[in-house]
C-alpha cells in the first residue's frame, strides 16, 4: 500500500505550492489596509477554492487537475480553453518572476540605476529564462535546481525577512506605518481604484488548488483536509502580514518597489552594520527565483502537450525529446516570455509594468477559477454516483454557500482588475485598461479559434508510445 501523507506533510506541501517571498512588497504597499484585503481574500477566495478543489480532486483524481474536472463537467472544448489559460497565465507569471530577478540582481551587484532601465530588465529576463529553459530540457537537472534553489532562495530569505522585520519594529517602533485604527485599516470602498490591491492580494493564493491532488492520499480526508486548508491558509496570511506590515513600517508606502524584494533587507542589514550581507542575500533570492522558474517551466507545458496529443494542436507541438520533455512547448513559452518582456522597453517605470503584468495574470487565473467553481456546481448534481473521499460539509446548502462565496471573490477580483490602481500614473491609466482588456480577450479567444479549426490529421499524427 502507498504510504499515506500526514496532516503536517499536506500543510507543508500546500504552503510550498503558493508561498513566495515575491508577494511581500505587494502586501506592504497597502499598509494597514492589507489586513482587510487579506481577510477578504481568505474568506472569498482561498478557503472556498481549496474546499471546491478538494472535492473535485477526490472525485476525479486523474492526472491533469482542473482540465479533467472541466472536461467531466463541460466537455473537451472548455477543458482545452482551461488548459490554454493555465499555460498562458504561467507565461505572464514567469515574465513577472524574471523581471523581479533582474531588479534584485541589479541591487546585488550594486547597480541600482539599472532597475529603471527597461532594456536591462527586458534583456536580463530573456537571458535568465532561456538559461533555465535549456537546463530543464534535461529533466534531472531541472529537478535539482528546483529543490536546491527553494531552500537557498525562498525558505531562508522568507524566514529572515519575518525575523528582521519584527526586530526592526521592536528596535524603532512604528515609524512609517502609522496608527492602527478603523480609518487606517478599512479602505474607502467608494474609491474603486483602491480595490485593485484586492486582486493582487488574491494572487498570493493563486495555485492553491494544486495541493488538492493529494487529498486522496491523506489519512481521513473528510476530517484532515479542511484542517490542512485552514492551517496552511492561516499560516500564509500571518506570515505575509508580518513580513508585509514590517516592511511597510520600515519603508514609506510610496517608496516601496513592487519588483524589489531586496529593499527591506537593505534597511535591516544597514542598520545592523552588515550591509554587505544584502548582496549575498540578494544572490540567494535570485537563486530562489531561478528555482521558481525551473519548478513551473515544465508543468503547464506537460499539460499542454497532452492536449496536443489528443489532437487539439498541430503535430509540431506534440514533440518530446529523449527525456520526455515537451520540447516544442518549452521553447515556444520561452519565446513568448521574451516577447512579453519587451513591455519594459516600451512602457517606462518597472512598478507600472510589473503591476500590469501581475493583474493580467490574476485575471486569466480567475477565469480558470470561474470554470472550476461552475464545474463543482454542475457535477454536484450531474455526477452523484461518483464517490468523493472529501465533500464540502453541509450537503447542497454547504456547497452553494461555498460556491457563492467563491463566485463573489473571483467576480470582484476580475471586475476591479480592470480599474487602474491609484499607483498607476494618470498618463498610463488608458494604457493599463487597454492592456488588461485586449490581453484578456486575445488570450481567451485564441483557444476557441484553435478548437474550431482543429484538424483530424493532428490526432492521426500522434505517435503511439
Amino acid at each position: 500500500m502507498t504510504k499515506k501523507i500526514t496532516l503536517f506533510q499536506l500543510i507543508a506541501m500546500s504552503i510550498a505550492f503558493y508561498g513566495s517571498i515575491r508577494n511581500v512588497p505587494t502586501v506592504a504597499s497597502s499598509g494597514w489596509e492589507v489586513i482587510f484585503f487579506m481577510a477578504g481574500a481568505a474568506i472569498l477566495f482561498a478557503i472556498p477554492i481549496s474546499l471546491i478543489a478538494a472535492e473535485l480532486a477526490t472525485g476525479w483524481p486523474q492526472e491533469g487537475g482542473p482540465q479533467v474536472w472541466i472536461k467531466a463537467a463541460f466537455g473537451s472544448k472548455w477543458a482545452f480553453v482551461v488548459s490554454w489559460l493555465l499555460w498562458v497565465q504561467m507565461l505572464v507569471g514567469m515574465q513577472m518572476v524574471g523581471s523581479a530577478f533582474a531588479s534584485i540582481f541589479a541591487y546585488s551587484i550594486h547597480r541600482p540605476d539599472l532597475v529603471n532601465d527597461g532594456s536591462y530588465i527586458a534583456i536580463t529576463t530573456m537571458v535568465i529564462f532561456w538559461i533555465v529553459t535549456l537546463a530543464n530540457l534535461k529533466g534531472s537537472l531541472g529537478k535539482w535546481i528546483s529543490t536546491f534553489g527553494s531552500v537557498i532562495g525562498i525558505y531562508i530569505p522568507f524566514t529572515l525577512l519575518v525575523i528582521l522585520g519584527i526586530w526592526y519594529w521592536i528596535q524603532y517602533g512604528n515609524v512609517n506605518l502609522g496608527p492602527l485604527n478603523f480609518n487606517s485599516a478599512i479602505p474607502d470602498i467608494t474609491n474603486l481604484s483602491k480595490w485593485s490591491f484586492f486582486a493582487g492580494i488574491c494572487f498570493i493564493f493563486a495555485g492553491l488548488e494544486i495541493a488538492s491532488v493529494h487529498a486522496n492520499d491523506i489519512d481521513n480526508p473528510k476530517k484532515n483536509y479542511p484542517i490542512a486548508v485552514f492551517i496552511s491558509i492561516g499560516a500564509m496570511v500571518i506570515f505575509n502580514l508580518i513580513a508585509g506590515l514590517t516592511e511597510a513600517n520600515a519603508i514609506p508606502v510610496h517608496d516601496i518597489q513592487l519588483a524589489n524584494i531586496l529593499q527591506p533587507f537593505q534597511i535591516y542589514f544597514t542598520d545592523l552594520n552588515i550591509p554587505w550581507i544584502t548582496s549575498i542575500l540578494g544572490l540567494m533570492i535570485c537563486v530562489g527565483m531561478i528555482a521558481q522558474m525551473s519548478a513551473w517551466i515544465l508543468g503547464p507545458s506537460k499539460s499542454m502537450v497532452k492536449v496536443a496529443e489528443e489532437g487539439y494542436l498541430p503535430a509540431i507541438l506534440q514533440k518530446r525529446n529523449k527525456d520526455d520533455i515537451p520540447i516544442s512547448f518549452v521553447l515556444l513559452q520561452a519565446a513568448a516570455v521574451s516577447l512579453i518582456s519587451l513591455l519594459f522597453v516600451f512602457i517606462p517605470g518597472i512598478n507600472t509594468v510589473y503591476f500590469m503584468v501581475l493583474i493580467l495574470t490574476t485575471i486569466l487565473y480567475s477565469i480558470v477559477y470561474l470554470f472550476i467553481i461552475s464545474a463543482e456546481v454542475k457535477l454536484h448534481y450531474a455526477a452523484t454516483d461518483v464517490p468523493r473521499a472529501f465533500k464540502i460539509p453541509g450537503g447542497s446548502a454547504g456547497m452553494w454557500l461555498i460556491c457563492i462565496l467563491a463566485y463573489l471573490g473571483v467576480g470582484i477580483t476580475i471586475i476591479i482588475s480592470f480599474i487602474p490602481s491609484i499607483d498607476i500614473p494618470n498618463d498610463k491609466k488608458l494604457t493599463y485598461i487597454l492592456f488588461e482588456s485586449i490581453g484578456t480577450v486575445i488570450f481567451f479567444v485564441i483557444p476557441l479559434v484553435i478548437f474550431k479549426f482543429k484538424k483530424e490529421s493532428w490526432k492521426k499524427m500522434v505517435v503511439a508510445k
